[in-house]
């Protein structure tokens, strides 16, 4: 695959991303993509794609700075935590992890409110870690097909 295609390919990615994203608010769709980036071992790509998802994130949320940067990190670490125990390019993969990262999203959610003195709505956080939680598998899923089809027609 071209690195314009490749290119194209991740901007039709976030451009779909963020819409699902302002579709239903408190999730983060730009997660499958990023574990499909850190599937795939390219460093520089996933490097660039943490950059841009970070400045992206931190723009569109409401806590202080730092919050994306510890849910990006938080993906990496426990990617390549479970990426130790089991194969890492599978849906059954992606969907335990996605459990874990659900949880940590609600985690997070709750130490930046703490550190930020706002009120913590614990319903509010649950419901967005498990919303994440669903979200991840579904979207990933869809990414890695059209991604491996992206890159077949890339080779003919």
């Amino acid at each position: 695959m071209s690195a314009f295609s490749r290119i194209v390919w991740w901007s039709v990615y976030i451009v779909g991303a963020i819409i699902i994203q302002q579709s239903i608010p408190g999730v983060d769709a730009l997660t499958p993509g990023f574990l499909l980036s850190l599937q795939e071992r390219k460093p520089t790509q996933t490097f660039w794609l943490f950059l841009l998802f970070v400045f992206i994130q931190e723009g569109a949320g409401s806590l202080t700075f730092g919050s994306a940067i510890l849910w990006y990190g938080g993906q990496i670490f426990l990617f390549h935590l479970s990426a130790r125990m089991f194969v890492s390019d599978n849906l059954l993969f992606v969907a335990m992890l996605s459990v874990s990262l659900g949880a940590y999203r609600g985690l997070l959610a709750w130490f930046m409110c703490a550190v930020q003195n706002i009120p913590v709505e614990y319903p509010q956080i649950l419901t967005d870690g498990l919303c994440q939680t669903m979200l991840i598998p579904a979207i990933w899923g869809v990414a890695y097909f059209t991604r491996k089809k992206a890159l077949s027609h890339a080779q003919e």
